[in-house]
């Protein structure tokens, strides 16, 4: 067991440095191109109870600086009034559309399209997941490229303007875009957005986590074209190239199911394109406020990452790149699961037995010095990015992380060990995560970010 640990440690602190140095010396900050032609987009947002949230998602839509796109949401037989708001907000009439009919999803009961909104079209369907929603959408849907967004997700004005600027790429063939949390942003009166690391300690601890998980994490991943997961709350790829790997699969975690099926499908076409991250390109969404709903969220995307473990495990070494395969078994696999259960035994033996407490210190001060340089990292790159926290909120994120460090971080552990052990209850659907319609700024982002 200890010689496991120091190899798991050996290959943590070779990942650590790789998340180390990337981001710091191999970002730039991409202009915006106003001469780009516009490419066709459609925007897909699946929705399953989503009365409380919808109206911010629309509103934020109704403000973006772009033309060429459309907006389909898709009601996957919510419970609640998701359907009745949607008829009031965008004032709904019958239309119809011919789909494709290249993907399979659960039966449609009607096709709308809204007069208050020209580009905005509403699928009314049977409730087959959330999966099968953006089967739906993507088969009706009318343009080149698609973005799925969540339904309690509001996207920056300027945010389909970078995504059209990197698909001018050639290379690009799928992009992931920044989620920052809608709790720690405010409106000025000036219209503009001013993000706030204020809210309770959950909140504050999910700030972080996005911060880094976005700007080192995701760029990391980029530079070696070796995303894992382009993330379900905004992400944007080829419509041709969802409908040739079959569209979304009906799982608990279809977004780092879909990632891998492009993957996959690269390799296997022996293409030389590219998934990436597009760190300009932003959106906001609503996060957990409690322990119950952050744990519930976190449970399923542990039990998504199991269920592609186990597809995909045996297909890594012929059918996927040896970046990618190195990051999803290395990095996710033993990093991110394994290490939760074997850290948990070797610290236990280290404190029955009483050996090996002065390695364990030295390999905890050497973590904590590591996240420290990465949290700096990913405040720095926060901020050359364009947010807009004060120095006092840079400096008061970076005291906060540390102490999150071994707080909220060790709930993370735990929900590793406890999401893999629940993959197995075989409880699947659109995990359900309460939320309260708090993303009160929808408007400033319509008009008001840059």
């Amino acid at each position: 067991m200890q010689y496991f640990f120091y190899g798991i440690a050996g290959v943590f602190l070779v990942f650590q440095a790789l998340y180390t140095i990337i981001p710091l010396f191999c970002s730039k900050v991409k202009k915006l191109n106003p001469d780009l032609a516009e490419k066709s987009i459609s925007v897909l947002v699946p929705a399953y109870n989503e009365e409380l949230t919808i109206r911010n998602c629309i509103d934020a839509m109704a403000g973006l600086h772009y033309s060429n796109y459309e907006i389909m949401i898709i009601n996957d037989g919510s419970k609640d009034g998701t359907l009745s708001a949607l008829h009031e907000l965008l004032e709904l009439e019958s239309d119809y559309r011919k789909p494709d009919h290249k993907l399979s999803y659960k039966t449609i009961r009607g096709f709308y399209r809204s007069n208050r909104y020209h580009n905005i079209y509403v699928i009314d369907k049977l409730n087959g997941g959330k999966a099968d929603s953006l089967n739906a959408g993507i088969d009706y849907a009318a343009s080149d490229i698609v973005i799925t967004l969540d339904a309690d997700s509001m996207l920056e004005t300027n945010s389909l303007k970078y995504v059209n600027q990197y698909f001018h790429n050639s290379d690009i063939i799928a992009l992931g875009g920044t989620v920052k949390i809608v709790q720690g942003a405010e409106r000025k009166k000036n219209g503009a957005i001013v993000e706030k690391f204020r809210g309770k300690g959950l909140i504050k601890s999910q700030i972080i986590n996005y911060t880094h998980g976005f700007y080192v994490r995701k760029l990391t991943q980029s530079f070696f074209n070796s995303i894992v997961v382009i993330s379900g709350a905004f992400g944007a790829f080829y419509k041709d190239v969802l409908v040739q790997v079959n569209g979304f699969r009906s799982t608990v975690g279809e977004d780092i199911d879909i990632t891998l099926k492009i993957h996959e499908y690269i390799k296997a076409n022996r293409l030389k394109k590219k998934l990436v991250y597009a760190p300009e390109a932003v959106c906001y969404t609503e996060c957990p406020e409690n322990l119950p709903n952050f744990y519930k969220q976190r449970i399923r995307w542990q039990k998504a990452f199991v269920d592609c473990v186990l597809i995909y495990w045996s297909r890594l070494s012929q059918k996927f790149s040896v970046s990618v395969s190195l990051f999803f078994a290395i990095d996710g696999f033993m990093l991110g699961t394994l290490s939760a259960f074997t850290t948990l035994v070797y610290l236990g033996q280290a404190l029955i037995s009483g050996g090996n407490i002065i390695q364990a210190i030295i390999f905890l001060l050497i973590s904590v010095l590591l996240n420290a340089a990465q949290i700096i990292i990913s405040l720095y790159l926060c901020r050359k990015y364009g947010s807009t926290y004060t120095f006092a909120d840079y400096l008061r994120m970076f005291l906060f992380s540390q102490v999150e460090l071994l707080t909220y971080r060790n709930l993370l552990v735990y929900i590793n060990i406890a999401g893999t052990f629940k993959y197995f209850d075989n409880d699947e659907g659109w995990g359900f995560v309460e939320r309260k319609g708090v993303a009160t700024i929808s408007q400033n982002i319509a008009v008001g970010s840059n």
